[in-house]
């Protein structure tokens, strides 16, 4: 039997020309693999000098076996909600404060970025009593069930800063829309430090705090949020479902969602522009980031990290040692002055051709 993950065909005692043709096919990728292999210890480094950090993007503790196999530099996002997902009641801080031992343990030197609870939208606690709402995408989702669950979110907290005492730790909370909604988060976050000191319980008073920015009604107000945090995060999945008004898991339009569109590239260019201005570190995080064509642009708008599914990592990361600064700015600008995202997409990829394996 041959299984096509990428395809989703399965084919049950296939003729041999179908068996040598996987069978060539699987070759193909063991020797590409292998060839980036070679990859795993070096920086992603432009051939001109610019280096980007790569991240890889982890919801278990198992997840780590994949970023030292592929050679991440660091933990661009834990997502902290999957270990709720697995449950059927919240876990107590010390659980919590357990597991998060063993992610950061597990890092060893590398710096870990958690996310904060992040549920609502697709991902549903069972445990949890959610309203009935016809767009839940808009609806009661990500840091507003953290404000609203006060106890849940402030023994999340606790658990994270007593983390931070064991390892190199980034606080990172999602779906920030409103600069009230920040400050509330900040102030609970001093609160519990406080209570941390007061009773003589260690952790990193200099742990850096930041936002995942996904809606585009954030750009508007970056300059203000960024007097109060440290970092931003592009989260690349929901910022282009919001900006294109596309569900990309219904079927009916996903063909729509295209991180290549012209509103897209620009409101990241935006983003990273502003948050270069007030000498903020900024991140791409999510499916974009993993994507060649993307990956140039964001390499061109000269991005600090670039974080995505570890087994992306090695390819990233040979395209970007590959090109040159210069390069992938000469193809941002070209693509600025186009209005269709195909001619777009056709662009990058003939440029991007050049730096992928064997080329």
């Amino acid at each position: 039997m041959i299984i096509d993950g990428t395809s989703g065909l399965v084919f049950r005692n296939p003729p041999p020309a179908i068996a040598e043709e996987y069978q060539r096919l699987k070759d193909e990728q063991q020797r590409q693999i292998k060839n980036l292999d070679a990859l795993r210890d070096i920086k992603a480094c432009t051939r001109d000098g610019f280096t980007v950090a790569m991240g890889a993007n982890i919801s278990l503790l198992s997840d780590l076996e994949l970023v030292n196999r592929y050679g991440a530099d660091h933990i661009g996002l834990y997502r902290t909600e999957f270990p709720f997902l697995l449950r059927k009641s919240f876990p107590s801080e010390e659980e919590q404060l357990t597991l998060y031992q063993k992610i950061v343990a597990a890092c060893g030197r590398r710096q870990v970025c958690f996310r904060t609870l992040d549920v609502g939208g697709d991902k549903f606690l069972s445990y949890l009593d959610y309203p009935k709402e016809e767009n839940p995408y808009l609806g009661w989702r990500s840091v507003r069930v953290s404000l609203e669950l006060d106890d849940v979110f402030r023994t999340q907290l606790r658990a994270i800063l007593r983390t931070s005492a064991f390892g190199q730790l980034k606080l990172l909370f999602p779906m920030i829309t409103s600069t009230s909604e920040l400050l509330k988060i900040v102030n609970i976050l001093e609160e519990e430090k406080q209570g941390l000191r007061r009773k003589h319980i260690d952790y990193d008073a200099t742990m850096p705090v930041g936002i995942m920015l996904e809606v585009p009604g954030t750009v508007k107000i970056l300059g203000t949020l960024l007097k109060h945090i440290d970092f931003v995060s592009i989260g690349t999945n929901d910022l282009i479902q919001y900006t294109l008004a596309v569900d990309r898991n219904n079927e009916k339009v996903a063909a729509l969602y295209n991180p290549l569109h012209p509103a897209v590239i620009a409101t990241i260019d935006e983003v990273v522009a502003i948050c270069k201005k007030y000498g903020k570190p900024v991140a791409i995080c999510g499916d974009a980031a993993a994507s060649p064509a993307c990956a140039i642009l964001y390499l061109a708008m000269q991005v600090d990290q670039l974080s995505m599914n570890p087994a992306a990592v090695p390819m990233i990361k040979n395209m970007i040692c590959k090109a040159s600064l210069q390069e992938a700015q000469n193809a941002l600008q070209a693509v600025s002055a186009m209005d269709d995202e195909q001619q777009i997409g056709e662009h990058l990829e003939a440029v991007c051709s050049r730096y992928l394996p064997d080329n």
